[in-house]
């Protein structure tokens, strides 16, 4: 049977206040379309512009939206499918993004997602997601466990991308008092950066199947999520 979610997903944990955007490593404007490491820039809902640049600086440092707080992405109709239940939730979901150089010295993009919840619907209420946080990983390593703050690990940067696809995990939901996914992943979720109006800022869910280490499938998850609390995430 097919479980329906309504996915949120929230990136960042905490709650920082505008005196903590230096801790953060925002900084003030646009990328200036220099360097040749990543630059990620955010423009949030009132049109200002933030980065973290392209010239190396602030990497290995995780970050959430630069106004304090965490990037939220959503959709109303995602399909979360079990063999046990049938639930019409909302869930939010935490975590944030860096840019680092692996151990030979190459940029690499890493994204975690740091706590979630579900709410507004029949028994969304038992629905219990941890094990957090939960990391991106290069969906070309052979082997796709275990998913770990590495450098590594993370998706390799590559300047012409318009799309950054990883592997996330590891992943546990409860439900209904029994446990539905437990310290699993899933393969090949496409994140497209860009503009909102645009239909892009998107995380793709789109059947997605969750996967344990000895890659054996179980529940799925069908959906995109969009960026709703900032207009553009761009990763130039």
């Amino acid at each position: 049977m097919k479980t329906k979610l309504l996915l949120s997903a929230l990136f960042g944990v905490a709650a920082w206040s505008l005196s903590s955007l230096a801790t953060a490593g925002w900084v003030s404007g646009p990328c200036s379309g220099t360097g040749t490491a990543p630059c990620i820039e955010v423009t949030d809902n009132n049109d200002d512009v933030w980065h973290f640049n392209g010239d190396g600086s602030h990497a290995d440092v995780w970050h959430g939206h630069p106004l304090g707080g965490d990037f939220t992405f959503s959709n109303s109709d995602v399909d979360l499918g079990c063999s046990i239940a049938s639930l019409n939730c909302t869930l939010e979901l935490a975590g944030q993004v860096k840019k680092c150089q692996d151990s030979n010295g190459d940029w690499r993009i890493g994204v975690r997602v740091t706590d979630g919840s579900a709410s507004d619907g029949l028994f969304c209420g038992t629905v219990d997601l941890y094990n957090f946080p939960w990391y991106s990983k290069d969906p070309t390593i052979a082997s796709h466990c275990p998913f770990e703050d590495d450098c590594d690990s993370f998706i390799p940067y590559d300047a012409n991308a318009s799309t950054y696809t990883g592997n996330f995990g590891a992943i546990s939901v409860d439900a209904l008092g029994a446990n539905l996914v437990d310290q699993e992943h899933l393969h090949s979720v496409v994140f497209t950066p860009g503009a909102v109006a645009n239909g892009d800022a998107t995380f793709d869910f789109t059947g997605k199947t969750f996967y344990d280490c000895a890659e054996n499938g179980g529940c799925s998850i069908d959906g995109v999520l969009q960026l709703n609390n900032a207009k553009e995430l761009q990763i130039y």
